[in-house]
């Protein structure tokens, strides 16, 4: 029996009409809600959501047949555990009527980021100013009004807002009616066009003083061009450009793919100051943190672009995959978040094919998910979820990440074109409705006349993936045997007995996958027999990481992958990646050598692309972050290799871009600097703080965009007090979004405890850092392996604190648990954090505690094991490597 926490069937809404009256002085709100409802089962109690309302009244108008009758409300009962409202009428309501349920009620607009609530920015004239917004995803409309707040109970919706006068105000819908409230000349009433049949946590309604941009697109193929509008605080419209190109060219690519029109009239997308989210994809009305939305040209960094291209057109793929098509239920969240993932990266492809977005994607979104999996305590993408302490939980790296790079392993798998037609069928078929995760391979089966749930209900319903181990290679035939992969390498029988279906996606030196679309080239047993390419110099499996599993070779087939990269034979990026990355997860769980991982990053010496420096990058930072309890000796050996290997880039691209280069080259520039600077390179650090002293004293040209966040936090990192508080200084004057987040981030590289910890006493102010940005701040200082275990004090410390403030948004909560305790690599701590939450109340971030005990344990027999080796490796190639503080190589 489902212990699933629901509302009683036994009534219905159909329609409501809202009416809120906000008064951002006071942050409260006064509203009536009016429901049409039809009642199922004969009852005398209408149970409904409601957390944090004072409810005054509540009254039923009935109509069953030609008898009318009002029946008022003799007890209201406000449960806040089970966040409900039941009405208790003093007579039962028969089965069959119908009529309208009215509920006066009032509330606060909080300051918690949910439900209804208030959002600060300083106006022209430096005083503090407030709108009002909602976030009601997953499960906070009820803080707004009473409703049935759960995903399969759609609805239509009135909104009718009572504002001050001077203040815009946005919906879902467009406005229909402006009007001056009676004896309130101060106010006005502004009515909205009637929504579709939506769920209520895609309600939405802002309040507040706005600037816009405004285009329509095409209308090509939604047949009507198609209203859009980006929405910002006062005097920053024009930052708001590039999402809108983006949102006007992203509303007409999917109304063609998917096969419908975008359903309503208008689109508006609007940055708040203060958001819990990245972003939210009410329908109509999509709400976004300000990194996620504008972009300025003069002053905001490619890497800044790239994102907003990312968020908008995954919110934009939502108004048809989660808004128009709704899963039934939040164990279905995958449905939501995992298509629009990989669509999202299916739209910027589409828009921006010089970008080569798919190999961002597995460097990203793939490895992302694959990390999360290879946890004990991760979960499968199908996951049950009983009440509403667990959905924001779920809001994860398997419901995201995996979700959609197992659907683009699916959609590589069928072809496209199969692919978006079974996509077609399945949003005509379930369109204002609600949909299963079986409802979605059925469409997919009757396109491709496959049984496609037969090989893809592993992949939803079970935990984690495989890792498939080459054996018995030789020039006819190889052999294949898939596992479990856990990263902490202890796959006990029981853990090992299920199994996959895996498309083997076979590459060689040509760069093109064999026999993709042929059955035979996917593994479904524990162990298959499959033919070797002839002619092949290499081959390796998982053509561009097409697949969510890993590859472990024999050494000497991994030699020759090695040799085939010095070569420059494996063509495709992303097949270059994926052989390190593979490599370094082997070397994590103990079925391969770190020592071997450090000699295959020296095959990228020759390297040019982006995303295989940021791979190289990652598995250097891991080792080095292993290691920093380490010998110095040994630490500065592996800032020795980083510079070796960073530098020649620095001095390829140098600091300023030239005209051109492209999208990738800018951002190579970026990481190279960063990772050459950050590990000691004497000349990078120097030309850092002599381009600061030239930025902070007025000549912007000294730092581009693209290179202020490595200048800052390189001139931290050697810096004083003086350099510290001149980036703080900047963090707090600079305007632009994404350049306000990388110098807070640049203050976290510090080597001083005394400024770390004024820092982190900073996070804790409102009034210094937003606290939807802390978490950029804590994921910095985790980044320092210095701070590392300042950040767990300062964790114990203000834990309290911290839960308070963020209890009703979990998964920020859990990433700075996260951070607190992702360095970490001895037993010793793994036993003490789990014996510090053991000691609280940590329900709401369970799964943030279980993943980072796993991950410090899993660290703490990762370094047990390569200590020796990689010890041995470092004294050996010492002698080739430049000293941290050595010239240019």
């Amino acid at each position: 029996m489902s212990s699933r926490q629901i509302l009683p069937t036994n009534v219905r809404p159909r329609h409501y009409a809202l009416a809120l009256t906000p008064d951002l002085d006071t942050f409260t709100f006064s509203g009536q809600v009016t429901i049409d409802i039809g009642v199922l089962e004969q009852t005398s109690t209408f149970v409904l959501n409601a957390l944090e309302l004072d409810v005054h009244s509540a009254k039923f108008y009935s109509t069953t047949g030609k008898t009318e009758q009002t029946y008022i409300a003799s007890n209201v009962d406000l449960d806040t555990a089970k966040q409900t409202l039941t009405l208790t009428f003093p007579v039962p309501v028969p089965a069959g009527a119908t009529g309208q349920l009215v509920i006066a009620f009032t509330g606060t607009i909080n300051d918690q980021m949910c439900g209804f609530y208030r959002s600060s920015y300083t106006g022209s004239d430096g005083t503090k100013r407030y709108m009002g917004a909602t976030q009601f995803a997953a499960t906070d409309a009820r803080r707004a009004f009473p409703c049935w707040d759960e995903p399969a109970i759609k609805a239509t919706f009135d909104v009718a807002l009572n504002v001050p006068r001077h203040m815009t105000t946005l919906s879902n819908m467009n406005v229909v009616s402006e009007s001056e409230v009676k004896g309130e000349s101060a106010r006005k009433l502004v009515t909205f066009a009637t929504t579709p049949a939506m769920s209520t946590y895609l309600l939405a309604f802002v309040v507040g003083e706005l600037d816009y941009v405004e285009a329509s697109s095409s209308g090509a193929k939604n047949g009507t061009p198609i209203l859009c509008r980006v929405y910002t605080p006062p005097g920053q419209s024009e930052e708001g450009e590039f999402a809108l190109d983006i949102a006007t060219r992203t509303l007409e690519y999917f109304a063609g793919i998917f096969g419908q029109p975008y359903p309503l009239p208008k689109m508006d997308l609007i940055a708040l100051p203060d958001f819990s989210m990245g972003a939210m994809e009410n329908w109509g009305l999509v709400t976004f943190r300000t990194t996620a939305l504008l972009w300025d040209k003069t002053s905001s960094s490619v890497n800044a672009k790239l994102r907003v291209a990312g968020v908008v057109a995954h919110e934009l793929a939502h108004q048809w995959f989660g808004n128009l098509v709704t899963m039934a239920w939040w164990s279905d969240l995958w449905l939501n978040e995992g298509f629009a993932t990989w669509v999202g990266w299916l739209a910027v492809d589409h828009l921006f094919p010089e970008w080569t977005i798919w190999n961002q994607f597995v460097a990203d979104t793939v490895y992302s998910g694959l990390a999360l999996d290879a946890l004990r305590s991760s979960h499968p993408i199908e996951v049950r979820v009983d009440d509403a302490t667990e959905i924001m939980q779920i809001f994860d790296a398997i419901s995201y990440s995996k979700g959609g790079s197992v659907l683009r392993m699916l959609s590589d798998y069928l072809g496209i074109d199969v692919f978006l037609a079974g996509i077609r069928r399945y949003l005509k078929r379930h369109s204002y409705a609600n949909a299963s995760t079986d409802d979605l391979w059925h469409a997919l089966s009757e396109e491709s006349g496959l049984d496609v749930s037969t090989f893809m209900a592993a992949w939803t319903r079970q935990i984690g993936y495989p890792v498939l181990t080459v054996t018995s290679v030789d020039k006819a035939a190889f052999t294949v045997r898939q596992n479990r992969f856990l990263s902490s390498g202890d796959v006990s029988d029981a853990e090992d007995a299920n199994l996959w279906w895996v498309p083997l996606a076979l590459a060689t030196e040509s760069g093109q996958a064999a026999n993709t679309a042929d059955q035979t080239a996917a593994l479904t047993a524990r162990q298959g027999q499959f033919a070797t390419p002839p002619h092949a110099v290499f081959f390796k499996l998982n053509h561009r990481q097409s697949g969510v599993y890993r590859v472990q070779y024999p050494k000497e087939h991994l030699d020759r992958l090695a040799q085939a990269i010095r070569a420059g034979q494996m063509v495709e990026v992303a097949d270059r990646i994926s052989v390190l990355s593979d490599a370094a997860a082997l070397a994590v769980s103990g079925a391969g050598s770190t020592a071997n991982v450090l000699s295959l990053l020296t095959s990228f010496e020759n390297e040019t692309e982006y995303l295989v420096w940021s791979e190289v990058n990652d598995h250097l930072t891991s080792i080095a972050s292993l290691w920093f309890e380490q010998p110095e000796a040994e630490r500065a050996a592996l800032d020795a290799i980083a510079i070796r290997l960073f530098a020649t880039q620095v001095q390829r691209l140098g600091w300023d871009p030239r005209e051109d280069e492209g999208f990738l080259a800018a951002q190579l520039r970026t990481l190279a600097i960063q990772c050459a600077g950050m590990s000691g390179h004497k000349s990078v650090i120097e030309e850092a703080r002599a381009r600061f002293t030239k930025f902070i004293t007025g000549n912007q040209a000294a730092l581009h965009p693209d290179v202020r966040s490595p200048a800052f936090r390189i001139v931290v990192k050697y810096g004083g007090a003086e350099e510290f508080d001149a980036v703080l200084k900047q963090y707090r004057e600079t305007k632009t979004a994404d350049q306000k987040i990388a110098a807070l981030s640049a203050l976290a590289q510090t080597q001083d405890a005394a400024l770390l910890d004024r820092l982190l006493n900073l996070s804790l102010s409102e009034e210094d850092v937003r606290p939807q940005d802390t978490i950029h701040l804590y994921r910095a200082v985790a980044d320092n392996t210095m701070a590392c275990r300042i950040l767990w004090r300062f964790m114990q410390e203000k834990y309290d604190q911290l839960a308070g403030r963020y209890k009703a948004m979990p998964p920020m909560l859990g990433a700075a648990v996260k951070c607190a305790c992702v360095r970490f690599s001895t037993r010793k701590d793994a036993d003490e954090i789990e014996a510090f939450f053991a000691a609280r109340d940590h329900r709401l971030v369970e799964r943030a505690v279980q993943q980072s005990v796993e991950r410090v344990r899993s660290n703490a027999a990762w370094l047990e094991r390569a200590k020796d080796e990689v010890s041995a490796w470092l004294r050996e190639h010492a002698a080739s490597a430049p000293t941290s503080t050595g010239a240019a190589v």
